[in-house]
């Protein structure tokens, strides 16, 4: 029992030096605890002040249903939340007010409820008008107009608390984790590419690694993702946030170049899993190609280099957030090229046939990441565009 405790203890220690140290889930979730307890307070008090009732209880209710990490959240909520109530007083009231309550009173007041629950506009708060309209008429709340009028007057109490607590506790607005995640993403990108141009410069024998290059070039969908949630999370917080009046936060357009980079940077990285791929079936003992030659591999090794100096310099530059383009990853998205282009020139100096076709298919691979780069490159130039027109 004793160790049981200890451990816990040590748990929970951890816990609160993060929520200390550094933002994360942890901070969140202690933020959020910390806003349902004002909230859910502040509702029970005002509640208590305007009316003398057991109704008073939907207040502080109310307020923690309505407590949500965002303001905009906790204002979509309450904006469901207050109507699904009213309806499910109403259902009560027109069941309870003209007729004695019955079993099949209950039943049908109950079926209509649940139907009317179903539709979208309340989203997850409409599973609230059975509930109210079940609680009424179970507690004798329904066959008195002062108990539905009190209990709807504290369910809009707790809602505004809620609401209020969401807008003085408003989260702040961090593009720039957003943006970090972009150019880690750029960074993962480079990183893997450089390793298969160190393995290409020993030629065939540097394949060896080929199985651990596919597999971290699959995992860049996940990457993806993350990354796109974490602009999704931002822009959420940035909805009704009274900080953007207060603090230098982004326009609402900001996160568009993070998403154009994204989808720019996801594009790149389905060529170097293609690639990866056409280089472990080559090496497939069922497959019908050979393996490309040596000196085609010691040869493309610099194309790659040069792509991942490319991603390089999307960090470097900080590329999703600069306002214009920059004139150093125009010069290695041109370089890129023009080695591409010397490459295809040269092609038939590495084989004919199957040799071919195995080469033309890498530099193909190579040249659409440089493609993609590129409409990330555009993208920028065309958001500056707008901002200027």
């Amino acid at each position: 029992m004793r160790e049981w405790l200890r451990e816990n203890a040590e748990q929970w220690c951890g816990r609160l030096s993060r929520v200390v140290r550094r933002r994360g889930r942890e901070r969140e979730t202690a933020v959020i605890i910390v806003k349902c307890v004002i909230a859910s307070t502040a509702a029970w008090a005002v509640g208590a002040l305007l009316v003398d009732s057991p109704q008073v209880g939907f207040a502080p209710f109310s307020a923690l249903l309505m407590v949500r990490p965002s303001v905009y959240g906790s204002v979509l909520q309450a904006a469901r939340y207050v109507p699904a109530v009213f309806v499910g007083a109403l259902i009560a009231g027109v069941s309870g007010l003209p007729l004695p309550l019955d079993l099949w009173v209950f039943a049908l007041a109950v079926l209509v409820a649940m139907v009317l629950g179903q539709l979208p506009v309340f989203g997850e708060q409409g599973q609230q008008i059975p509930v109210v309209a079940s609680f009424a008429l179970a507690g004798g709340t329904a066959d008195n107009l002062t108990n539905l009028g009190t209990l709807l007057l504290m369910v809009l109490v707790g809602a505004v608390s809620a609401v209020l607590t969401n807008m003085v506790f408003a989260p702040a607005i961090r593009f720039r984790d957003a943006e970090n995640a972009v150019l880690d993403f750029a960074d993962s990108l480079a990183h893997l590419a450089r390793q298969m141009a160190d393995g290409f410069r020993e030629g065939r024998r540097g394949l060896h690694s080929i199985g651990y290059w596919r597999q971290n070039a699959d995992g860049f969908d996940d990457t993806a993702r993350n990354a796109r949630e974490s602009v999704s999370e931002q822009e959420y917080r940035m909805r009704m946030n009274p900080r953007r009046l207060l603090d230098d936060s982004p326009v609402p357009g900001a996160p568009v170049a993070y998403r154009d980079w994204i989808t720019a940077l996801s594009r790149a990285s389905w060529h170097l899993q293609s690639l990866t791929r056409t280089l472990s079936s080559a090496r497939s003992s069922n497959s019908r190609f050979p393996e490309p030659s040596d000196d085609f591999l010691r040869d493309f090794a610099p194309l790659l280099d040069a792509s991942a100096d490319a991603l390089e310099t999307v960090r470097q530059t900080e590329e999703p957030a600069r306002e214009t383009f920059s004139a150093d990853l125009s010069a290695c998205l041109e370089e890129g090229f023009h080695r591409i282009s010397r490459a295809r020139e040269r092609i038939d100096e590495y084989g004919g046939g199957e040799l071919w076709s195995v080469h033309s298919a890498m530099l193909t691979d190579l040249a659409r990441l440089f493609e993609e780069l590129y409409a990330g490159h555009e993208d920028t130039e065309w958001n500056e565009r707008d901002s200027t027109a």
